[in-house]
């Protein structure tokens, strides 16, 4: 348990970032044409992304005693748009030239409404289409950090109010399935996802608050009870592939973000040398540009000749220029300017900065 409680109180948390990167890597091969479950790379990205920016929100508050939404959304605004709009502006050009641009699609995506878009339309394939996921996580940022201000020195009110809007959402889905709501607007639609994202909230809390001690220390009492929870998180998967999406949309999202929740805290609470190349600084690296490989791996396209896998190398490459040449310059930026709860929220957007809206 103190292993646990370190990790969580750690300015930077390197097994988030191993974590991201492959998720990232399933989503590539998916699009790549490999039959991996990118579906649950997105959600991993939710889990973690509500994960870690609840822990800047509470690192904020615990050490100022409040929030700033000012300099929050403006931090956000910083780590998110212009890596994201020098992609748009990009991947707009590419499909103008091409003749194949949606300009609905394309409007959608630029205001980041574009999971109602494809939800809406039956999912159209193109450069924007992966937006989706983002504009679930854009949508997030509307509504968390309101809540949680309010309730910021209530934390037991917080729990409860997850764990409410966490039920909701599924007997929500589960009510959408059975009338037959398209599975594209099921896999899209931001009150049909946002659960993920806030079981990760809701970790977060947990952990710091101490609630459910007892839940992680079993958990973490040895490397091998993670063998059941990649068991489990197999199975889930395996069950969308075999079962199909109403299984996913009914099932899946459900006990899915709840398993990988439990395998964050097994990570970071349990010792294991076997486990070190997680924290290894290439792993690292890649979850740092994962936001970016997230979003240009798309646009890379190679001979038809060569394998899939072929893809990544390339998309990592521009990954990287993104991330050197566009986010990297305004983080720094950004942190120079330190808008309220500055130190609080220095120190935590090095750890929670980098995740992908993460999806």
């Amino acid at each position: 348990m103190e292993t646990l409680l370190r990790s969580i109180r750690a300015r930077h948390i390197p097994k988030l970032d191993a974590l991201r990167a492959v998720s990232a890597v399933l989503v590539m091969l998916y699009h790549f044409g490999l039959p991996v479950p990118a579906g649950f790379g997105v959600m991993c990205f939710f889990v973690i992304s509500g994960f870690l920016i609840t822990k800047l929100l509470l690192d904020e508050h615990e050490q100022t005693g409040r929030v700033s939404l000012r300099g929050f959304y403006l931090r956000r605004a910083f780590r998110i748009f212009p890596a994201f709009y020098v992609y748009w502006l990009l991947a707009t050009v590419w499909l103008v030239f091409r003749g194949r641009i949606i300009w609905g699609q394309a409007a959608s995506s630029f205001f980041y409404v574009c999971n109602y878009y494809q939800g809406l339309h039956h999912y159209p394939s193109s450069a924007y289409s992966r937006t989706w996921s983002l504009a679930v996580e854009e949508q997030f940022y509307l509504v968390w950090p309101w809540l949680f201000c309010r309730l910021a020195g209530r934390r037991g009110a917080l729990l409860k109010l997850l764990a409410g809007l966490i039920g909701s959402i599924w007997l929500l889905r589960i009510v959408l399935v059975a009338v037959s709501v398209p599975e594209e607007y099921l896999y899209t639609a931001f009150e049909c996802r946002a659960d993920a994202i806030f079981v990760g909230c809701a970790l977060a809390i947990a952990l710091r608050n101490g609630a459910g001690a007892r839940l992680w220390t079993a958990l973490c009492a040895s490397p091998a009870r993670m063998l059941p929870t990649v068991a489990l998180l197999a199975a889930a998967v395996a069950g969308e592939r075999f079962l199909g999406t109403n299984f996913r949309d009914a099932g899946g999202n459900i006990v899915e973000p709840l398993l990988f929740a439990c395998l964050i805290v097994q990570l970071l609470g349990t010792p294991c040398r076997m486990l070190d190349w997680l924290d290894s600084r290439p792993v690292r690296f890649l979850g740092t540009i994962s936001y970016s490989t997230y979003l240009y791996h798309g646009l890379v396209a190679l001979p038809a000749a060569l394998p899939a896998a072929a893809n990544i190398l390339p998309s990592y490459a521009v990954a990287t220029l993104s991330y050197l040449g566009v986010e990297r310059p305004l983080l720094r930026l950004r942190d120079r300017l330190r808008w309220g709860g500055a130190k609080a929220a220095a120190a935590a957007t090095g750890a929670s900065g980098r995740e992908i809206g993460r999806s």
